[in-house]
């Protein structure tokens, strides 16, 4: 390489250098940074109402579970309850998610959920998203959490329809989702 060439290669080196962003800074023991919110469509439905913030997020994993019923001159799938298992960012088990939405953290802390609005998912057969306002009940993890939204959902769905020899059968269908708390920002 010539001189000149090498000196504008060092100097480019340098600058990309200048350029990177610094390292973040090292998490402290016990201290998590807040989730972000999701990413939501411009006409969303189930945007969380301003003054709220993102406490928490959770992943869950576990069951939808349906029963055939009888419905005029057809049988179809209805929805009972979910039964999930709501996992940490580290992996482990924290709580679980089951019906009436209710969600119980390991810490004694829970939540009733209310569905306020919810939004399409991108197949037939996904859960759809949900804005849940949510009561909370305990100090813990869950304490003063006030809604909840359900995203990133897997799977889920029954099939449209169950025939009459179905009739009170149990269906469990496989899902997965993220939660994500919120409570009154500051």
């Amino acid at each position: 390489m010539t001189r000149p060439l090498l000196a504008c290669c060092a100097a480019a080196l340098l600058l990309a250098a200048c350029a990177s962003p610094p390292p973040a800074a090292p998490e402290k023991p016990g201290e998590r940074p807040l989730p972000e919110p999701p990413s939501l469509g411009l006409f969303s439905r189930i945007r969380v109402p301003d003054g709220h913030e993102p406490a928490l997020q959770l992943a869950a994993r576990g069951v939808q579970i349906f029963r055939c019923e009888r419905v005029g001159k057809d049988y179809e799938w209805r929805f009972r309850q979910p039964e999930a298992a709501l996992i940490d960012a580290q992996g482990q088990a924290v709580g679980r998610h089951g019906a009436n939405f209710s969600f119980e953290h390991r810490d004694g802390s829970r939540l009733l959920g209310t569905v306020v609005a919810h939004d399409r998912a991108a197949s037939s057969d996904t859960l759809p998203w949900l804005l849940l306002s949510a009561k909370s009940f305990g100090n813990g993890a869950f304490g003063g959490i006030s809604f909840v939204q359900r995203v990133n959902t897997h799977g889920g769905m029954p099939p449209a329809n169950c025939a009459a020899a179905e009739a009170n059968r149990l269906l469990r269908v496989d899902f997965s989702a993220d939660f994500v708390f919120y409570r009154p920002g500051g």
